[in-house]
């Protein structure tokens, strides 16, 4: 197993200046549309409590729009890997995730967003497990789209593909190379 991700800590008091880190997390098989296209993948996100060894992560795993479509669980970055690694969407397992560090971690206001995440409904197109992770990172560290290191989730008002998003979109945003679960 990959070893949990980690930064380096910050000497802010703060929450808000506390510098933080993010994780998506990637099941690429999942999604599969019919006929010759290849599959659109499925995410999930994960965001430290600032500079502590505590995670919060989760993902919506289901098209119903229900809340319980949405798991949401906090613990060490071991566990968040573990249940990322051993978890499945439908028939397919999650096997891949990218990191990166934030100048600002509020993980307060990214609870707050997974938790309007799981309430908000479901549409394939507009309201998924993407953009509900991008609304995570952006509550989480509104650095990440300031500087640049948080593409759109959206394409004229439609979602990315998750594959494309996470291979291609976060590959020249500066996230961390892709590491195997």
């Amino acid at each position: 197993m990959t070893a949990a991700p980690t930064a380096t800590p910050s000497a802010a008091a703060t929450e808000a200046a506390a510098r933080g880190q993010v994780c998506i997390f990637l099941a690429p098989n999942d999604v599969d549309p019919a006929g010759p296209r290849p599959p659109l993948g499925h995410n999930g996100w994960g965001f430290r409590h600032g500079a502590s060894s505590s995670w919060t992560y989760g993902a919506t795993e289901g098209m119903t729009g229900r809340p319980q479509a949405t798991f949401i669980r906090t613990g060490s970055g071991r566990q968040m890997m573990h249940n990322f690694k051993t978890r499945r969407t439908g028939k397919w397992r999650y096997a891949k995730y990218r990191c990166i560090a934030t100048a600002s971690a509020y993980p307060a206001r990214a609870m707050q967003a997974a938790l309007a995440g799981r309430n908000s409904g479901y549409d394939f197109f507009r309201n998924n497990c993407l953009t509900k992770s991008v609304d995570v990172f952006r509550a989480y560290s509104p650095w990440l789209s300031a500087s640049g290191h948080l593409p759109n989730a959206r394409y004229r008002n439609t979602s990315w593909p998750p594959n494309y998003y996470y291979n291609t979109l976060l590959s020249k945003a500066g996230w961390s190379r892709s590491h195997n679960l």
